[in-house]
């Protein structure tokens, strides 16, 4: 009897150790949902990647398709047509000095769009600051545009002009403020001339409706 009941003791010690050491149900399901949360995240990481890949694709495709339309559109612009205007001349003088230009100059008029000032001249050569404006050069023509990409200003800009030489062919002007100067002797001619000026030069040369 006393061998019968080590054994008996022996099975039952082995049975508890047995049970001991086998994984309950709660940590089962704590691993199975551990494991369905790194498929999840790698699912959702992957479906992100792919989104932001096909994203940056498009991108890609439409900043190269503007670019090319864009290297397209100025291949198809003429070359810059610069103008040449003599201030110190009688043409001038007579033509716009004397006349009425409020609404443009040498085919550059006000309230054009850029696209067709470009398609008939041409890319500008360059930027000119005329009164906070950055104008536009064409040669000896220098033109503005407002927020909706029109023609605003028209001016005449001529190269290394100084103000005394101005002045020698068309007099001292009958208002000055600042830097600008006016000539708007007659009253009645529907006009007015504007000189902006800077320091010793004349940049540029405005014809608008009577001030």
């Amino acid at each position: 009897m006393k061998n019968y009941k080590s054994t008996e003791d022996s099975k039952t010690h082995s049975h508890s150790e047995t049970s001991n050491h086998k994984p309950s149900d709660s940590t089962k399901k704590m691993i199975f949902w551990i494991i369905i949360g790194i498929i999840g995240a790698a699912l959702i990481i992957g479906i992100v990647y792919i989104a932001f890949m096909i994203f940056s694709q498009e991108n890609h495709s439409e900043h190269k398709s503007n670019n090319q339309t864009k290297n397209k559109t100025e291949k198809q612009l003429p070359k810059t047509h610069k103008v040449n205007i003599n201030v110190k001349s009688q043409e001038f003088n007579q033509n716009f000095m004397q006349s009425p230009n409020p609404e443009g100059y040498k085919g550059f008029k006000i309230g054009t769009s850029k696209s067709k000032i470009e398609k008939k001249f041409g890319k500008s050569e360059g930027v000119r600051e005329v009164n906070g404006n950055d104008a536009q050069q064409y040669g000896d023509i220098a033109i503005s545009y407002n927020l909706e990409d029109k023609v605003d200003h028209v001016y005449v800009a001529p190269r290394q002009m100084t103000k005394k030489e101005f002045t020698k062919l068309y007099d001292e002007p009958d208002e000055i403020k600042g830097d600008i100067w006016y000539y708007n002797a007659n009253y009645y001619n529907g006009f007015t001339i504007k000189v902006f000026t800077s320091q010793q030069y004349i940049k540029a040369i405005e014809n608008v409706p009577q001030i």
